[in-house]
C-alpha cells in the first residue's frame, strides 16, 4: 500500500491499543426516539460511548408495548426500548431551557457525533442549528433521521414505520396477491434507516478525521426503504415495463421458489442456478418417478421456466409432501439445494445452530437475567457482546463520560469536499447482493473497488436474459441488478482454479485496504485464499466475509439465498395476516439488511485502523442479521416462550393502522392514527362526526378492538378517492398517511423524491444512460457519485494488473497465456 495512503488511513498507527470494540473512543450524543435509536445501539455495541439524552420524564418508549413482566425497577420494561438502548449512558436535559441548551452545546465540544430524530427545523427553532454546533466543534457530525429528510415538499409530513414502508415501495410487493399490501412485523423502516445512518455517520466521521470538517448527514427514512427494495425498484421496472407486486411466497425472478408443504410443516426453496435445477429435477424424478421433470425445456436459467411455474410447483410439492421438514432441509442441503424451514420465532430461539454459536446472551437487568440476540458480526481481535443493561433515567447527570478519551490522530491534508473514502481500495470476491452491495456504497463514496470475477463461473447478474432479447441468451452487461449492485467498480477476470490466478489475487489483496467476500463457507479456503493467506499478503487489511449461517456451527456450509434467510429467521412467519403461513417480500430483504450491517462493520474497522494502524477480520451471519432487526420480538419470545401474534397491518401503538383501498385497481393508502386528536382529525376529514362521537372509539384500545369495522368505514371514504388525494388531505390535517407506492409511482408521481434527486442517472457502457435507485447515505458536504455502470467481465484486467499489482507487459502476457487472466474478444 503506497505511503501517501498510509498517512490518511492509519497504516502507520498511533500507538492506541483498543481493547473494547472497534469504535472505542468515539463519543456520541443521541437525541432519538424509536425511529433512530437503533443507530445508537449499533454504535454502542461496537464500543462507542453513547449518551442517550431524554427530556424530563424520559422517553415514553421506556414503557411501550410489548412489556417485560420481569422488570423490577423503573428503568424500563419495554422490550423495544431494552433492545435498542442497552449499554447507553443516560442524561436528562430540557432543551427548552437556555441553561440546558448551553450544556448541550458544551457536550458537543467533546463529542464526535450527534444523532437526532426531531422533526425538521426543531433544533433550529431551539437555537441549536448546525452552524451553532459546528462553531462549538468544527469536526462534529450531526446525523438527522426523519421520515422524508430535511428538505423537499414532504419534509414536514408525518411518518411512521408503516408510512415509510408504503411510500418506499416495500408494502406493495409484500404478501399475497389477494391480500392488501402488508408491512413487515417489527420496525423495519426505522431499523434500516438507523443502520444506514450508523454507516453514514462513520463515513462522515472518517471524513472529519481526514479533513477537519464536520457536516450534517440527512437520512430520509423513505429513501432508505426505496434503496432496500431496489430489487423491485426503478431499474427492473424501466427494463421490462412490468410493475412488481405481491405474489405470495414465490418470487418473480426465481422458478421454482416458494413455501411448500411437508408432512409436518413448510419448507422454503429457491432455485437460481442451472446446476441447482438439475439437482432438484433429478431428486424429484428419483423420488416420484415423474420423467416429465427432466424435459430439456426446463433447463438453464429461471427465465426458461417462467411459463411453467404452476406445473413445476406441482412437481416440487409432490416431492416435499413425502418428507418431513427436517428431511427436506438436511437432505436438500446435502444435495446443495437451498431448502430451509419456514420457522416461527419459537423455532428460532431453540435453533441448535444459533445456540451452538452462542447467539443469545444474558444481560443482568434489575438483578434478573434477560436474554438478548447478539449483533450479527464477529470480530477476530475486538470481540464484543451486549453486556450492560438499560440504566435508570438520568443516571449519568454528573459523570457523563465513562472512559478517558484516547488522543485522536491529527487531520491529514485531505480536501474538505473530497470523497469520504478517497484513497481506499477494496477488493471483492463476491456474488449476488449481500456482499456486492457493500462495495457499491463504498465505490459511491470514492473507494477504488475492484471486483474479481470469472467468465467460466459468472455471477447471477451476468446471466441476465433481457426481456426483449430472450433469443440472444445471457447479456452479461445489461442486468439492472448489475447496476444496482456493482456500478462504479472495476472488473478483473481471474481463473482462481489455477495456481497463477490465486497468485495474482493475493498480489492484488496486498494492495487493498478492505477485502470483501461472500462465497459459500469454505470456498475461499479451497481456492487457496483463506484468511490466513490473505492476512499474510496484507497484515493491515480489513477482511470481511458474509455467509448465510456464519463461519461456524452445524449449518455453516448450508446454501442460502436472501429469501431462504427470510424464511428460516422467522420473518416470514411473523409477518402477514392471520392464516398466512409464509409471507414474503419480493426484494430479497435479508440481502439488503445484511449488506447495510456489513457496511457498518467494515467502516467501523476502517475508523479503528485510522487510529490504531491495525487490521481486523470480520464475519457476518445473514441469518443473525435478519434476527437482529426484530430483536425486541425475539426477546419477547425468549422471555415468554410464546411467539408474538400476527398483526397484519395492525399495531400495538396505533389504530386505525393499515392500508386502505382507494380508487383504481390495486390502489391503496396507508393511514396511521396514534392519538385521540389524530382520530378526531381523521373523522373530520372523512366527514364522519358519528365515528368521532362514538364512545367505544375514543380510546386506542377501543379502536384496536374495532379494527375490522373501522376498515370497512374508512374504505367507504377512501374507495372513491385517488390515494394521493387521501394522503394530501390527511397530512394537511395532521394525520400520518402515505400512498402505497409502486416502482412506477415513485419515479413518475413522487415529487418529493424527484426534488431531492433520489434517482441517479449513470453513464452505462452499453445502454448510454441508465437510471437507478439512489444510495441514501445523506452526506451533505461530500455526497457520493456513481461514475459508470455496465462494466464487462475483465474490462479492467490491464489497468488493474499492470497499474495496481505492478505487472510488466511481459508478465501480463504470460499470465494471459497461462489462462490465469481471462480475456474476451473485446480486448
Amino acid at each position: 500500500m503506497p505511503n501517501d495512503r498510509l498517512s490518511r488511513w492509519g497504516g502507520g498507527g498511533y500507538g492506541l491499543k483498543m481493547s473494547v470494540g472497534v469504535l472505542a473512543g468515539r463519543r456520541v450524543l443521541e437525541l432519538a426516539d424509536e425511529s433512530g435509536s437503533y443507530c445508537g445501539k449499533l454504535l454502542a455495541d461496537l464500543g462507542a460511548e453513547v449518551v442517550k439524552i431524554e427530556a424530563p420524564g424520559g422517553d415514553p418508549g421506556r414503557f411501550a408495548e410489548p412489556r417485560w413482566q420481569g422488570a423490577r425497577s423503573g428503568a424500563a420494561d419495554s422490550f423495544g426500548f431494552l433492545y435498542r438502548n442497552a449499554g447507553k449512558r443516560s442524561l436528562v436535559l430540557d432543551l427548552k431551557v437556555a441553561e440546558e441548551r448551553e450544556r448541550f452545546v458544551e457536550l458537543c465540544r467533546d463529542a464526535d457525533l450527534v444523532v437526532e430524530s426531531f422533526a425538521p427545523g426543531t433544533l433550529d427553532a431551539l437555537g441549536l442549528d448546525l452552524d451553532t454546533l459546528l462553531e462549538a466543534n468544527p469536526k462534529l457530525v450531526v446525523t438527522s433521521i426523519t421520515g422524508f429528510g430535511q428538505c423537499g415538499p414532504h419534509r414536514d409530513f408525518k411518518s411512521c414505520d408503516l408510512i415509510a414502508n408504503a411510500m418506499g415501495g416495500v408494502a406493495y410487493v409484500t404478501g399475497a396477491a389477494d391480500d392488501p399490501p402488508v408491512t413487515l412485523r417489527g420496525a423495519h423502516a426505522h431499523v434500516m434507516a438507523s443502520t444506514c445512518a450508523a454507516a453514514s455517520s462513520i463515513l462522515a466521521m472518517l471524513h472529519a478525521g481526514a479533513s477537519g470538517r464536520g457536516q450534517r448527514v440527512d437520512i430520509s427514512i423513505q429513501e432508505v426503504v426505496c434503496a432496500v427494495a431496489h430489487v423491485t425498484g426503478i431499474g427492473k421496472w424501466r427494463e421490462d415495463g412490468i410493475v412488481p407486486r405481491r405474489m405470495g411466497s414465490g418470487l418473480f425472478a426465481s422458478i421454482p421458489s416458494g413455501s411448500y408443504r411437508c408432512r409436518d410443516g413448510s419448507i422454503y426453496l429457491m432455485v437460481n442456478r442451472p446446476a441447482h435445477w438439475r439437482a432438484l429435477a433429478g431428486w424429484i424424478h428419483e423420488t416420484t418417478g415423474e420423467s416429465a421433470i427432466l424435459d430439456p425445456i426446463f433447463e438453464g436459467p429461471s427465465a426458461n421456466r417462467l411459463e411453467h411455474r404452476v406445473l413445476i410447483d406441482h412437481f416440487v410439492g409432490e416431492l416435499t409432501s413425502r418428507h418431513t421438514v427436517a428431511e427436506m432441509y438436511h437432505e436438500g442441503q446435502r444435495r446443495h439445494l437451498a431448502f430451509t424451514p419456514v420457522n416461527s420465532v419459537t423455532d428460532v430461539v431453540v435453533d441448535p445452530h444459533l445456540r451452538d454459536r452462542g447467539f443469545f446472551v444474558d444481560v443482568d437487568q434489575d438483578d434478573t437475567d434477560v436474554q438478548y440476540p447478539m449483533e450479527p458480526y464477529r470480530f477476530a481481535t475486538t470481540p464484543f457482546r451486549v453486556s450492560e443493561p438499560v440504566v435508570p433515567l438520568g443516571m449519568h447527570q454528573t459523570s457523563l463520560w465513562g472512559v478517558e478519551r484516547p488522543e485522536s490522530p491529527p487531520p491529514s491534508t485531505a480536501e474538505p469536499d473530497a470523497p469520504a473514502l478517497d484513497g481506499i481500495r477494496v477488493v471483492e470476491f463476491t456474488a449476488g447482493m449481500a456482499g456486492p452491495w457493500i462495495g457499491r456504497f463504498m465505490a459511491y463514496h470514492g473507494a477504488d473497488v475492484i471486483k474479481v470475477e470469472s467468465n467460466e463461473r459468472p455471477d447471477v447478474t451476468r446471466q441476465y436474459i433481457a426481456p426483449e432479447m430472450r433469443q440472444a441468451g445471457a447479456q452479461t452487461q445489461l442486468s439492472p441488478w448489475l447496476t444496482d449492485w456493482n456500478a462504479g467498480k472495476r472488473c478483473v477476470a481471474l481463473d482462481l482454479t489455477k495456481h497463477e490466478g490465486v497468485e495474482l489475487a493475493l498480489r492484488l489483496v496486498a494492495q487493498a485496504d478492505v477485502v470483501i467476500e461472500n462465497y459459500a463457507t469454505g470456498v475461499m479456503d479451497k481456492l487457496g485464499l483463506s484468511d490466513e493467506k490473505l492476512r499474510q499478503a496484507n497484515p493491515d487489511a480489513i477482511l470481511f466475509s458474509t455467509t448465510g449461517f456464519g463461519d461456524s456451527g452445524p449449518c455453516k456450509d448450508y446454501v442460502t439465498w436472501g429469501p431462504n434467510i427470510e424464511a428460516v429467521s422467522g420473518l416470514s412467519r411473523l409477518t402477514g395476516f392471520p392464516g398466512r403461513d409464509c409471507t414474503m417480500t419480493q426484494y430479497a430483504y435479508p440481502d439488503s439488511l445484511s449488506a447495510l450491517h456489513g457496511l457498518v462493520a467494515v467502516l467501523a474497522c476502517l475508523d479503528r485502523r485510522r487510529r490504531t494502524g491495525e487490521g481486523e477480520t470480520v464475519n457476518l451471519s445473514q441469518l443473525e442479521a435478519s434476527i437482529a432487526v426484530v430483536g425486541e420480538l425475539v426477546m419477547e419470545t425468549l422471555a415468554t416462550g410464546r411467539a408474538p401474534a400476527k398483526l397484519g397491518n395492525g399495531s400495538l401503538q396505533a389504530a386505525p393502522h393499515g392500508c386502505y383501498r382507494c380508487l383504481g385497481e390495486d390502489r391503496w393508502c396507508a393511514i396511521a392514527v396514534f392519538d385521540d386528536t389524530e382520530w378526531r382529525s381523521l373523522c373530520e376529514v372523512m366527514g364522519r362526526p358519528d365515528l368521532a362521537a362514538d364512545s367505544s372509539l375514543v380510546t386506542l384500545s377501543g379502536r384496536q378492538a374495532a379494527a375490522e369495522t373501522l376498515t370497512i368505514e374508512i374504505e367507504k371514504w377512501t374507495a372513491a378517492l385517488d390515494p394521493y388525494e387521501v394522503m394530501q388531505r390527511l397530512q394537511a390535517a395532521g394525520v400520518a398517511a402515505g400512498v402505497v407506492q409502486t416502482a412506477a409511482d415513485k419515479f413518475e408521481h413522487d415529487e418529493h423524491l424527484r426534488e431531492r434527486g433520489f434517482f441517479e442517472t449513470i453513464a452505462h457502457e452499453v445502454k448510454g444512460d441508465v437510471i437507478a435507485d439512489g444510495i441514501p447515505t445523506g452526506l451533505t458536504v461530500n455526497p457520493g457519485e456513481t461514475m459508470f455502470a455496465g462494466r464487462a467481465i475483465g474490462a479492467d484486467n490491464r489497468n488493474v494488473l499492470i497499474g495496481v499489482v505492478g505487472l510488466s507487459e511481459e508478465e501480463y502476457t504470460r499470465y494471459v497465456a497461462l489462462g490465469a487472466v481471462e480475456e474476451e474478444d473485446w480486448l
